[in-house]
């Protein structure tokens, strides 16, 4: 068994990453999405300890939050948990992910669950890729097949599903395969005895288990265009049978630099964008490097063989690995997400240098590997040449200047630069390789698309200069083209953000040219719109009930707690005892206003469904003043940002909601538990109910 850990004593919470080394291209044949099946029922069952809570409902219990995923090769289950209750939370999982009770009804809910995924994410440009990918395949390969699952491929009787779940989970779930990874504030040798404990509840490797190598599934095919006029590419660079760690280390190395904007001078003007990952989903035998945009075939075959000779060099050295410290990538926000996505790249390692021990790879005659091509549609398109611009009067720019507390929470802001804009009403479109350009001057460069607008924030020494560039530059469209599912983009409607644009800088001395740049770029209105692709998608509709509150503190630290104890309840009832859809989420917006959601998407009837939908809220907020009385239930929503990334972005998220202070860093001297006992109060004086609509030809409305 493999462990990892990391300490991190600035944490709050311990983030845990239990991963198995099997996935989708180890199924049946016969049965594809049985991985993804056994996820889902994994922490979907009851646990054996009680047979009314799920791993899901109980992390929610207990203030934490937990994800499972199901990629290629590997399969995790992640979640998060205030440091005090790690060690618990941890035997709890781990005894689930081990010694499972697979019952038959969490099995058929779970199938017609795995269905209604299928039927959101079909048409998304994510299965649109993973489709393409498998032409790529052998057609003999079971890569050959997207291997998501729904109901027709586990349409079977749920007593062969059973056994086939029970099997699968006998031959992959075992110590052979599994690997833990934590990250805590609690000293190393505590996690590692925590780490220790938890391999001794799985089972030893079983007789005759199926091999850890993976089986190349590559096709002879160099390239296949999958779809009409494309505006995206992907090269995918197949990688040997056997590969070490310390060569798989080098290869995340490599994607990392080329991430920092290291190619940006070989690519064509009309690249957007590019990424490169050393493992791709969908692809993890593979390194790949994904181009938004157009390129003239010449252009792509010298990158794709300059690249190809920058790849045999790490491919080519030898298995001896020193590294022994973990650090997440530059611009990292989440710290939990990084680390979990680490978790799973180490897993994958183990699997591909298998047989590394008894034939380690090393090219011989031609030592540059040969791309794989793909050729699909991106789901926009920037377009920036030839637009006429309508010139505007230069509008009001609303302005803030200083920290506003964020060293606070790192003191290495102290002495760091940032700028940070929004424009409303529009989206945002950098120039070509923009946030790149930045990161190879050392210059952080986040950008967030939003219903109501964008914005954009750049960090480190040149800040605000940068960001001078980035607006001269670019172009705004008042055709915001929608991103996400439908409930993720009902849910950004939450958010309470300015009509005017706003800018916040670290420093008054640049204040002034970036308002002037902000309001230039807001004068210029593309009068060509980006318009959304046409998509087959089905008929689907998001429903979101809110209740809003003015926002005072009192009112903030309350709708953060009442998220915490509503969404497992909600995502049980919604999802499972209603079948109201894959999506079921309880979702806050913390601000002046402040604002808690809870939102369903669907395909069936919306008004029946809508009833539904109030008759659980209803319910919820019946029982909340009792649940809300237990002890310390103050303290709970006061989760500090991990990263000064986050700690920028959380503190500019409250400037543009119409607050100061971000919600972990409010008193909680004026709260006490009589703010408990007057919640029903409060609400029924100061709470504003609304019920929010939109469907998939993108018709929103909203009843009161």
């Amino acid at each position: 068994m493999q462990g990892m850990l990391a300490h991190a004593p600035h944490l709050t919470h311990a983030h845990v990453s239990i991963t198995i080394a099997a996935g989708y291209l180890d199924e049946p044949s016969t049965l594809p999405g049985l991985a993804h099946l056994l996820e889902h029922v994994l922490t979907t069952a009851p646990l054996t300890t009680s047979s009314s809570t799920s791993l899901l409902t109980w992390l929610a219990q207990h203030q934490g939050g937990l994800n499972a995923h199901t990629d290629d090769y590997v399969t995790d289950v992640h979640f998060s948990i205030p440091a005090d209750s790690l060690e618990t939370a941890a035997l709890t999982v781990t005894s689930q992910l081990a010694t499972p009770t697979l019952s038959s009804p969490t099995i058929h809910t779970e199938v017609a669950a795995i269905d209604a995924e299928w039927q959101a994410r079909q048409h998304s440009s994510a299965m649109q890729r993973l489709s393409a990918i498998a032409t790529l395949s052998d057609p003999q390969h079971i890569g050959a097949g997207c291997r998501h699952g729904n109901a027709q491929t586990l349409g079977h009787h749920t007593g062969l599903l059973h056994e086939a779940l029970t099997a699968f989970h006998h031959d992959h779930y075992h110590g052979g395969r599994v690997s833990i990874a934590i990250i805590s504030p609690r000293t190393t040798e505590a996690v590692t005895r925590l780490i220790q404990r938890m391999a001794t509840l799985f089972n030893p490797l079983p007789p005759n288990a199926p091999a850890l190598a993976i089986t190349p599934r590559w096709g002879s095919l160099p390239r296949a265009k999958v779809v009409g006029t494309a505006n995206a590419v992907e090269l995918l660079w197949p990688l040997p049978s056997s590969v070490s760690r310390h060569q798989f280390n080098a290869l995340s190395d490599t994607a990392d630099s080329l991430n920092q904007g290291h190619l940006v001078d070989q690519l064509a003007d009309s690249i957007i964008d590019y990424h490169a990952t050393a493992a791709p989903t969908g692809a993890s035998d593979a390194f790949s490097l994904a181009l938004t945009g157009t390129a003239s075939q010449e252009r792509l075959d010298v990158l794709a063989a300059s690249l190809s000779e920058r790849l045999a060099a790490p491919l080519a050295t030898a298995p001896i690995d020193h590294r022994t410290v973990w650090q997440p990538p530059a611009g990292t926000v989440q710290l939990a997400s990084a680390w979990f996505v680490y978790a799973r790249q180490q897993t994958l390692a183990r699997r591909l240098a298998a047989n590394t021990a008894a034939r380690p790879y090393f090219p011989t005659r031609d030592p540059r590997p040969v791309p794989r091509w793909l050729v699909y549609n991106a789901p926009t398109t920037f377009q920036h040449a030839d637009d006429a611009a309508q010139l505007a009067a230069s509008p009001h720019v609303q302005r803030w200047c200083g920290q506003y507390g964020v060293s606070d929470d790192f003191a290495s802001l102290a002495d760091t630069t940032w700028a940070a804009c929004f424009i409303p009403n529009a989206m945002f479109l950098p120039a070509p390789l923009a946030a790149k350009r930045c990161a190879r001057r050392g210059v952080i460069c986040q950008h967030m698309q939003l219903a109501q607008g964008s914005w954009v924030i750049t960090v480190g020494e040149g800040a605000a200069v940068a960001m001078q560039t980035l607006l001269q530059e670019a172009h705004v469209n008042t055709a915001i083209v929608p991103q996400g599912l439908l409930a993720q983009r009902l849910i950004q409607r939450l958010t309470p953000l300015p009509t005017t644009p706003a800018v916040w800088v670290s420093h008054e001395a640049e204040a002034e040219v970036v308002c002037h740049a902000l309001a230039g770029l807001a004068s210029r209105m593309a009068t060509r719109s980006v318009q959304t692709p046409a998509t087959n998608a089905p008929a689907s509709t998001a429903i979101m009930r809110t209740l809003s509150l003015p926002g005072t503190p009192t009112q903030r630290w309350l709708l953060a707690l009442v998220e915490q104890h509503h969404s497992a309840a909600f995502f049980q009832q919604a999802r499972y005892d209603h079948h109201l859809g894959y999506v079921a989420a309880v979702r806050r917006s913390d601000g002046a206003p402040c604002s808690l959601g809870y939102v369903v998407q669907t395909s069936e009837d919306t008004e029946p469904v809508g009833e539904k939908l109030l008759a659980i809220t209803n319910a919820l907020w019946q029982a909340a003043e009792d649940a809300l009385k237990t002890p310390n239930a103050l303290k709970r929503s006061l989760t500090p940002p991990e990263t000064p990334l986050a700690a920028l972005i959380i503190q500019w998220q409250s400037l543009l909601s119409g607050t100061d202070q971000p919600l972990h860093r409010l008193g909680q001297h004026s709260i006490h538990s009589q703010a408990l006992t007057d919640l029903p109060a409060l609400i029924n004086t100061h709470g504003h109910w609304q019920t929010h609509w939109l469907d998939s030809a993108g018709h929103y409305r909203i009843n009161d």
